[in-house]
């Protein structure tokens, strides 16, 4: 059955109902105006009716004739269609709520597929720089948030907060001798999300593999502020290059980095612009969300990480 169908058939109930009530109001109030009498006839029937026969001697009234009250009866009608208004205010309101549904399942579905015609995850596909006409070893191109995505963000945010449970396959690209070869790991996943006080949105993920016996975590933390969205807390500039931002998706990129031993317990860090990351959060429905993660190595693509998840 369509589900905008569904409030126009519970609407066509109430306004039959609402007749219903209507008649019987009209005709209980015709009724009343009324003495009901009762007689038993020659047989031995006994009867009730409204107005007695001429011959039967035995007739009596067992309710006396009430008079019509026009304020009262008024009143009630008015009463009766207020609720009736509202049952259908109701009604309406229920089924643009089902609209916005099935529209935002119409947008999530949009950005999925425009998503997957921008990063095609064909192995050794070319990365999102290379797909820009950047070089390789470009840097990203950061920016500060535009008007309204700061409430995007955190309404994105918030609506990925709490326990999420679903599946999740890595997918890492091999060329043996000329010939591509694609390994697939799957895993079971718990993730939980949290934000805290100081604008940190971080979500850990519990990733559990039947096939090897083992568990590994991770951890996507983000750091938002009103005019820029980081994975790192007090930094100037964002290290992000944000690609779309709604209150339904987030997609970003970064580059990768690489830790260097220093001196004592000090370490430096040096950025790694062939590692590329294409990071896209989505929410595809009320109680689901997909997370992507493209990972490319001088501009190809190696390694594709997805996740489907869903709470209760």
């Amino acid at each position: 059955m369509d589900r905008i169908c569904l409030p126009q058939i519970v609407q066509w109930r109430i306004f039959i109902f609402s007749t219903i009530l209507a008649l019987m109001g009209f005709f209980c109030a015709e009724q009343l105006n009324a003495d009901i009498y009762q007689w038993v006839d020659e047989n031995g029937v006994k009867h009730f009716s409204n107005a007695p026969p001429a011959n039967a001697g035995n007739a009596k009234i067992v309710f006396d004739e009430h008079q019509h009250d026009e304020a009262a009866y008024e009143n009630r009608v008015k009463t009766d269609q207020k609720t009736i208004d509202a049952l259908i205010e109701e009604i309406k309101k229920k089924e643009q709520q089902a609209k916005a549904i099935v529209e935002k399942q119409k947008k999530f579905m949009n950005v999925k597929q425009n998503q997957q015609s921008l990063f095609g995850s064909k192995c050794f596909g070319p990365s999102y720089s290379i797909q820009q006409g950047r070089g390789v070893r470009h840097g990203i191109v950061p920016r500060y948030l535009m008007p309204g995505e700061f409430d995007d963000l955190l309404e994105l945010f918030e609506s990925l907060k709490g326990d999420w449970y679903g599946a999740a396959w890595e997918r890492t690209c091999k060329d043996i001798n000329g010939e591509v070869y694609q390994e697939i790991n799957n895993y079971t996943i718990k993730s939980e999300g949290t934000i805290h006080s100081r604008g940190q949105f971080i979500l850990k993920s519990n990733l559990y593999s039947r096939e090897s016996n083992s568990t590994h975590l991770e951890a996507l933390p983000l750091y938002l502020d009103p005019k820029k969205l980081t994975t790192q807390e007090g930094i100037s500039v964002s290290d992000l290059e944000l690609i779309s931002v709604s209150s339904d998706h987030l997609v970003y990129v970064q580059k990768g980095a690489t830790l260097l031993p220093g001196i004592g317990d000090q370490v430096a860090l040096r950025k790694d612009r062939e590692r590329e990351f294409v990071t896209t959060i989505i929410k595809t429905g009320i109680n689901s969300f997909s997370f992507e993660r493209l990972f490319y190595t001088s501009g190809k693509l190696k390694t594709i990480n997805a996740w489907h998840l869903e709470n209760n």
